[in-house]
């Protein structure tokens, strides 16, 4: 009966302890599973770029044109000649509308027979006063009466050259309702005339708190060529500034020179003018899809070569400043050429391992 219980006894601590073997087996096992390769990350690197940036300030400016005038009639009358469409080019002096002036012309012919008249009344008195036959006084009125249709006969042509309108320079037509038989009155507008000018002024203005611009400084004029684009850029300088600020918004008026060949610019067109407000310096940009941000900062991950040979992530907090496009400045926390991790940072830890493409960084 001892010898029974003896067995009993040794079967349970037997499958007790190969129990206990198994178990430890088991979990050296499953270690053994989970110590599998080391954890890793694959991203795109990219070096710190020293470039030379200058700080600016975008504002509103607008088209004028260097010449430009609505075209009046100084007097009333019916249109006799129009010898201008809409959309025309015009020369200087070319007529443009003659306004009927028949009146005015038998008044000049009559005009000026009387004053041939007066002028050889006045001949024949002064050969008569040297011969003592007539007085000094009949010669003074003789005299102020040819000079009486002298004036009669400048009034006339006067009245009659403001009834021929002309073009005082070069220039485009603009959009009309004239027609011929027309009665215009007095100060009508008749079109607009624009300067056929290889360039347009750019006017804009610039708020006190910034420093005054020297003229023939550059400044960068876009214009919009739709809703969907970017724009088209050029170059620009300054050619005039105003001697006072507005007194209204406390702004200085700036003018500057764009040719057509560079820009397409109506008048009265709306533009942005980018200006510089501090002097250019030297500074690193990193691109924006590196940098990772939480409620402590900003960081990038740089990528640092262990004993290894391995690239790994070291988290570096950084001061940002203005963007430029796609890239960020970076004022402080980085050096030129540093190695950073860019798209993809956002998946990568303090240490962890990674992988980049090094034929192909960015930078």
């Amino acid at each position: 009966m001892k010898l029974i219980r003896w067995f009993i006894v040794v079967v349970i601590v037997s499958a007790v302890v190969g129990g206990l073997f198994y178990y430890k087996a088991s979990l050296s096992g499953g270690q053994k599973m989970q110590s599998g390769p080391e954890p890793s990350a694959k991203v795109q690197a990219f070096r710190a770029q020293g470039v030379t940036y200058q700080k600016q300030i975008s504002v509103i400016g607008e088209g004028q044109a260097v010449k430009y005038i609505t075209l009046k009639n100084e007097l009333a009358g019916k249109v006799s000649k129009l010898n201008m469409a809409s959309g025309d080019r015009v020369k200087k002096g070319q007529v443009l509308v003659e306004l009927d002036h028949s009146e005015e012309l038998a008044s000049l012919a009559s005009a000026k027979a009387t004053m041939k008249l007066k002028k050889r009344t006045l001949q024949r008195y002064i050969t008569l006063e040297k011969a003592s036959r007539i007085s000094k006084e009949s010669v003074d009125l003789a005299q102020a009466e040819y000079s009486i249709a002298i004036a009669d006969t400048t009034r006339l042509e006067a009245i009659i050259a403001k009834k021929i309108i002309t073009a005082p320079f070069d220039a485009s037509v603009g959009i009309h309702n004239i027609n011929l038989g027309q009665f215009l009155d007095k100060n009508a507008d008749i079109t607009d005339l624009l300067g056929l000018e290889n360039y347009i002024w750019v006017d804009f203005k610039v708020p006190q708190t910034y420093a005054q611009l020297p003229v023939n400084s550059s400044v960068e004029i876009t214009v919009n060529a739709d809703a969907a684009s970017t724009g088209i850029s050029s170059e620009a300088m300054i050619s005039s500034v105003a001697s006072l600020y507005s007194q209204d918004s406390r702004q200085l008026k700036y003018r500057a020179k764009v040719f057509n060949s560079a820009l397409d610019i109506k008048a009265n067109q709306l533009v942005k003018v980018a200006l510089p407000i501090m002097p250019a310096q030297s500074v690193i940009t990193v691109p924006n899809l590196a940098i990772v941000r939480d409620q402590l900062g900003d960081y990038v991950f740089k990528l640092i070569k262990d004993e290894q040979g391995d690239y790994r992530a070291s988290r570096e907090k950084i001061v940002l400043g203005d963007r430029i496009d796609e890239q960020v400045i970076v004022i402080k926390g980085l050096k030129v050429d540093d190695l950073i991790a860019a798209k993809g940072a956002f998946k990568l830890r303090q240490g962890l391992k990674t992988y980049f493409d090094q034929d192909n960084l960015g930078g």
